[in-house]
């Protein structure tokens, strides 16, 4: 992998590095609180607490900590999430877009693959001024910098080798872990879309793959969403995309539903009705709000019917209708 490139323009610092790592990996490393704690600050500085919520206009909050007793907490929101491939945030505003009475700079990075399986991270900052350019400067932002995505780089190596165990023993399960999984036939790509899902989801991991020939594609992918076990086995050029299963995903709020949603629809994706869609390797999904089964509820079947009349009319699930229709 090539060395760190920095680049300076105007008010933005930017560094590039290569990284011998899946994006997915590295993206989970950004996003993952407990994996970004153990790189983000240049050791010996430290991260002892994160608070996150991943998604426009949520909070990135970070508790920064020196070896002699220093602490700096920083509060800030993510302005722009595109799962997999680019982050932007800010100190300008806290969680749901309140105004900060001051601001240091807009932070963003953005995730490209490599030939090879790497990813290049280009992690930048745009400042206000020359003042707070030449301070972040003059406070070792090329060092500071470096070093922490170096830090990341080491982590991702070591999350994906783990991630990337291979079986060579096919017969009789060996290598699979997980005693019940729900396993999805695929033509190609099977490993591609396994790494894409669990980035999409907290709570997810890759946890095997299965490549019985070193230079060839993956036949078995085992990973978990959201801590339930699922198992790809790729490369039948005769499987046809059905609804006899899906994946179904209980979402927390209108945020969380409207997130998933439009990261699964990307890139060829078809909206389907009442919360169903197929993402863009042909597997079902359906992404329903808690509060559908709350509303639902069969003590109440005058409210039940007129939730499901409101139902039928939506793709993506409206929360704010269901419960007007309620």
């Amino acid at each position: 992998m090539a060395d760190v490139h920095i680049r300076k323009d105007g008010l933005t610092l930017e560094l590039r590095r290569d990284i011998a790592a899946p994006r997915d990996v590295v993206w989970r490393c950004w996003t993952d609180t407990e994996l970004l704690k153990q790189w983000f600050c240049p050791r010996p500085w430290s991260v002892p607490e994160a608070d996150f919520d991943v998604r426009p206009g949520g909070r990135m909050n970070t508790v920064m900590a020196g070896p002699n007793g220093e602490r700096f907490e920083n509060e800030g929101m993510f302005l722009e999430v595109d799962p997999g491939k680019r982050l932007t945030f800010t100190d300008a505003y806290r969680e749901g877009y309140v105004p900060r009475e001051t601001s240091f700079m807009t932070g963003y990075m953005t995730l490209a693959d490599l030939p090879g399986g790497g990813t290049r991270l280009v992690w930048g900052a745009r400042h206000g001024s020359e003042a707070t350019r030449d301070k972040h400067l003059d406070m070792g932002f090329e060092p500071g910098w470096t070093a922490a995505s170096g830090q990341l780089a080491e982590l991702a190596r070591s999350l994906a080798g783990k991630e990337h165990r291979t079986a060579p023993e096919t017969a009789g399960g060996a290598g699979l872990r997980s005693k019940v999984r729900t396993c999805l036939f695929f033509r190609e790509k099977g490993e591609e879309a396994a790494r894409y899902y669990v980035s999409l989801l907290p709570g997810s991991e890759m946890e095997a793959v299965n490549r019985p020939d070193p230079k060839g594609p993956v036949l078995v992918a085992e990973f978990t969403l959201a801590g339930t076990p699922y198992m790809i086995l790729n490369g039948n050029p005769e499987v046809q995309a059905s609804h006899f299963s899906s994946i179904s995903v209980l979402t927390e709020d209108q945020a969380e539903t409207d997130r998933l949603w439009q990261a699964l629809i990307a890139d060829g994706g078809e909206e389907g009705q009442c919360g169903w869609l197929k993402d863009r390797f042909g597997v079902h999904w359906q992404i329903v709000p808690k509060v559908l089964p709350r509303l639902m509820d069969c003590c109440d079947p005058a409210r039940a019917g007129r939730v499901t009349a409101a139902l039928m009319k939506m793709k993506k699930i409206d929360i704010a209708g269901l419960e007007a229709a309620a």
